[in-house]
């Protein structure tokens, strides 16, 4: 990893952001009382369709001030957590200016795409991201390093989530495990971001050959320093998931973590046609992402709904109430699995295989 020291002002900063998890908990559980007194803890009260259930519950909690206040709160959060780490990376960007040139180089390459066909789905501001992932310089380390790590990996979760699915590292290793198979010779990760989920599955399968992609050229190029830092040989390029360029049955495992949710339904399906072309036959193909809104409580699925909608997520709806299992047997995947993992049912696993 990069060797830096955050200046005290930064490090407060993004210890106050993921601080903020820690008053969620009391805030839900005041909403849920309201909810309980007027009939709508239980799934049988609620209605099936989503928007109408948004009436139903937004109708009650418009007048519960722990409501108002979380609101508030994920608010300012979705608004400053972008500003803030990037306050935190313009103080130490001298001393990380020679590791960025440094690590250009090394057993981890990169191949950048300058005709690349930016898709319209990606320009939206995903996570609240002022001006999108490519907005200015050091935007792969603000998001992939800073955001990653030091607020969304230190934010409070509560116990009972377990500690693989409190632990963001660790469940990137527990993704890698649901693969069948530990012989692979040559990988695919579709959406690497700045290459935390290619580095499980570079300690998962030492001795596969490990490629991945994203649209992002700033993360892409997070994802080399963060190779070359720890002496991966990873083969990173700039490429849309739906069109990756590669050749027909070249790959024995085509993997992706957490991305789904951030796609519209048909990205997705596009995506899933492109693993199939690739994949070798009796190639195995493994996505993980959240759980679909039919496998949560009604209300939990509210929850989600709200917080995507307002919190910079337009596609998790699309990608969590559609038939992934129906498209994977059109597309003619076979041995389709489509759940949760473990007590927690997180991560949530795609899986397929490539007809032999």
């Amino acid at each position: 990893m990069l060797d830096y020291t955050l200046r005290q002002s930064g490090r407060a900063s993004l210890d106050f952001l993921s601080a903020f998890g820690c008053v969620t908990p009391d805030l839900v559980a005041r909403q849920n009382q309201a909810l309980k007194k007027a009939g709508l803890a239980d799934d049988a009260n609620l209605a099936d369709d989503l928007d109408e259930r948004a009436k139903q519950v937004e109708g009650v909690l418009q007048d519960v001030p722990e409501f108002r206040a979380a609101n508030l709160i994920a608010e300012w959060h979705s608004e400053q957590h972008a500003r803030l780490a990037a306050e935190a990376f313009d103080q130490i960007a001298d001393e990380l200016k020679p590791q960025f040139e440094k690590f250009k180089t090394g057993k981890t390459t990169l191949k950048l795409d300058p005709n690349l066909d930016v898709p319209k789905y990606w320009l939206y501001p995903i996570h609240r991201t002022t001006g999108g992932w490519d907005a200015r310089e050091g935007m792969g380390f603000i998001h992939g390093e800073l955001i990653h790590r030091y607020v969304v990996g230190k934010a409070p979760r509560p116990p009972a989530a377990g500690s693989v699915a409190a632990d963001i590292y660790a469940q990137r290793d527990l993704m890698t495990q649901q693969a069948p198979r530990r012989d692979y010779k040559k990988i695919l990760e579709i959406g690497c971001s700045s290459g935390p989920y290619t580095r499980s599955l570079g300690r998962n399968f030492p001795e596969a050959e490990i490629w991945a992609c994203d649209i992002s050229a700033a993360q892409l190029e997070q994802a080399q320093r963060n190779g070359n830092a720890t002496g991966q040989a990873w083969n990173l390029f700039q490429a849309d998931g739906r069109h990756t360029g590669q050749a027909d049955a070249s790959f024995d495992l085509v993997t992706s973590y957490i991305i789904l949710h951030e796609l519209p339904k048909q990205v997705i399906a596009d995506i899933l046609k492109e693993s199939f072309r690739i994949l070798k036959p009796g190639g195995d193909l493994l996505f993980g992402d959240v759980a679909p809104y039919r496998e949560m409580s009604k209300l939990n699925a509210w929850r989600t709904d709200y917080a995507a909608k307002f919190g910079g997520e337009p596609y998790w709806r699309e990608s969590s109430t559609m038939d992934v299992v129906a498209v994977m047997k059109n597309i003619g995947f076979v041995d389709v699995k489509y759940e949760g993992v473990g007590p927690t049912r997180y991560p949530w696993v795609t899986y397929g295989r490539k007809p032999a």
